[in-house]
């Protein structure tokens, strides 16, 4: 099964997360657009699991948040990676305690390691993904962002809700084409 770990998010965070969704969408560029009721802010991405080594996923997971506190965070931006000019994926950036979030990653990263999963090789950065830009089909002209980089120039510096991130959750992905369906299958509360 198809799995990773994240923080889930409060309501309010996914509603601002729409709301900027909504302001992105009139640019015409063709944007895979996460619905709202899914985004999270993923700590670490595992790929497929085998169902027998949930256990083992599951207390490495307890191990990396042991002694750990929710986290103060705050929506932060609008951008796109690898960047606005040619932007393949859309997201609002996070601000507030993104040290010790940044930790938690590492933590969660280095515990899963001694269960085969290979380490992260670039750092964490902190967002959430509101879309994925469609590439060209071969052959086709590449699509035209000039709209939507437009768009993310004016958002740079918005801000959004605070929120409080006291869940981490191990996911799993199934992927329809409606889009991905995720389950929590093991959720951690961080005081």
């Amino acid at each position: 099964m198809r799995s990773f770990v994240a923080l889930e998010l409060p309501p309010a965070v996914r509603e601002a997360a729409a709301e900027i969704q909504g302001r992105l969408k009139p640019t015409g560029a063709e944007v895979k657009w996460v619905r709202p009721e899914s985004m999270h802010l993923t700590l670490k991405f595992l790929g497929e699991v085998d169902p027998g080594d949930l256990p083992a996923i599951e207390q490495a997971l307890e191990h990396a948040c042991r002694g750990r506190r929710a986290l103060e965070l705050e929506l932060d931006g609008c951008g796109a990676f690898p960047g606005r000019g040619r932007p393949r994926v859309v997201w609002l950036g996070v601000s507030g305690q993104v040290e010790e979030l940044a930790g938690l990653a590492r933590a969660v990263d280095e515990s899963l390691a001694g269960l085969g999963f290979a380490p992260e090789s670039r750092p964490f950065k902190a967002h959430l993904t509101l879309g994925r830009l469609r590439q060209g089909r071969r052959g086709r002209r590449a699509p035209d962002t000039r709209g939507l980089s437009r768009a993310l120039a004016g958002l740079a510096s918005w801000r959004g809700p605070a929120f409080r991130a006291a869940k981490v959750a191990l996911m799993q992905s199934t992927l329809t084409p409606q889009g991905a369906i995720y389950q929590p299958l093991h959720v951690i509360s961080l005081p």
